[in-house]
């Protein structure tokens, strides 16, 4: 049996399944943004998940297959996303992995599992202090294998860790708690995240038992009752005494306080090595800073949270001139969008240029080959027909995290430059 809810209409609870790693670590962030309302901003990067998560929705309903909605228009709820390649092979992961995990099954009892897409997933039994929970992509029951399995896609580059993850730990308590009466042992909670390579693979999962889910929930509730605490002290403490004492930089990328949390942005400015003169200007610590490996390696842990706060104080910023407040030596412009075709219009230019002068290929571009992968799909048993013509060219290098890639280490640029004269 499948059921399907529709991914644009979730609702986030207080404590939601996403915030759990932040509110764990930061047990004011709940009490900050409840006084700290953000506004309904959706980034692109958001819409373009979104996107691949209503276009595996219309697959799973009508069983059809991504590529098959490419050229296509995902409307979400402040933006348009054209359904591409990328568009389509990152659904293409998701659903296929959905569809094997239930084939796998049928395959071996010949029954089908209990399968619900977007099913939601209260903390309410529980008795916590806020409304809590989340949405389940898929949640799947295998009644022969007393598994019960939370499939979650992650459009997102960033890397996203299956093992202790607080956000898929609280959808499968979640999906016990939402699936009552059913026989579990075990609690599977999978991430398929076709665009970022991970040494453990582009899908991974983590299996706890359920008596450990039931102990990690006693956990939970303890981080519930911190941040109810910094609620309510928020009222009876002077602000800079509780952001001291409650507020904690660490998890703090999409979290609506980001651009004025004091706290993140003091963490920002340290790790910057930025401190004010007494005419208040931003001045670079003239101290020496000793770069050696071990140092280099600490800052760059640091440069995707101060990135992040850069990108949120901009954010603010901008978003405060949009409500009226003059920001000093700052003005809104338009923005600068490249030229196109009116909506509507396309027939009536063509009609033009046919009956013009032009060649056609002066105004129309030529269809667009598809991926490689794309088209080996399409040849099936064929695809031996186009080996050896595409290729993954090779070109400079990226620093990366060892302990984050996939990717093979190559030798430094002097060690590769000494190894070739010592072959001459």
């Amino acid at each position: 049996m499948t059921k399907l809810a529709v991914h644009a209409d979730r609702d986030h609870a207080t404590w939601a399944a996403s915030s759990t790693a932040r509110n764990w670590n930061c047990s004011g962030a709940i009490a900050l943004n409840r006084r700290n309302p953000a506004p309904e901003v959706e980034s692109e990067a958001a819409a373009w998940g979104t996107a691949c998560h209503q276009l595996a929705e219309k697959c799973f309903k009508h069983n059809r297959h991504p590529d098959e909605y490419i050229g296509t228009v995902e409307t979400t709820k402040q933006h348009k996303i054209d359904v591409d390649g990328e568009v389509a092979e990152t659904t293409e992961m998701y659903v296929d992995y959905v569809r094997g995990r239930i084939a796998a099954y049928v395959q071996e009892f010949g029954e089908e599992p209990i399968v619900v897409h977007e099913q939601p997933l209260p903390l309410d039994r529980l008795g916590g202090p806020y409304d809590a929970g989340g949405t389940g992509d898929t949640v799947m029951y295998f009644p022969r294998w007393k598994l019960l399995e939370v499939v979650d896609l992650k459009g997102g580059r960033g890397l996203v860790e299956a093992a202790d993850n607080k956000q898929l730990r609280t959808y499968g308590l979640g999906s016990l708690l939402a699936n009552p009466g059913l026989d579990v042992e075990k609690v599977k909670t999978t991430i398929v995240q076709p665009r970022a390579p991970h040494k453990d693979g582009k899908i991974r999962s983590d299996e706890p038992h359920v008596a450990d889910l039931v102990e990690w929930t006693a956990e939970l509730l303890e981080r519930m009752k911190l941040a109810k605490q910094a609620d309510d002290e928020f009222e009876t403490m002077a602000f800079a005494a509780w952001s001291a004492k409650w507020l904690k930089p660490g998890n703090c990328k999409f979290c609506p306080s980001e651009g004025n949390c004091p706290a993140l942005k003091q963490r920002a400015l340290d790790a910057a090595h930025v401190w004010f003169d007494d005419l208040d200007r931003p001045q670079i610590s003239n101290k020496a800073i000793f770069d050696t490996p071990e140092q280099i390696a600490a800052d760059l842990d640091m440069l995707d949270m101060i990135q992040d706060w850069i990108s949120a104080r901009r954010a603010l910023a901008h978003k405060m001139a949009e409500g009226g407040t003059e920001i000093p030596n700052y003005i809104l412009v338009p923005q600068q969008k490249r030229e196109k075709w009116k909506d509507g219009e396309e027939e009536a230019v063509l009609n033009i240029l046919d009956h013009s002068e032009l060649k056609p290929e002066k105004y129309l571009n030529p269809a667009k080959l598809k991926t490689p992968k794309q088209v080996r799909k399409a040849l099936g048993k064929k695809e031996s027909l186009v080996a050896g013509l595409s290729e993954t060219p090779a070109g400079g290098t990226n620093l990366v995290r060892a302990d984050k890639t996939t990717r093979q280490a190559i030798p430094s640029g002097v060690n590769r430059f000494f190894n070739d004269e010592s072959a001459t």
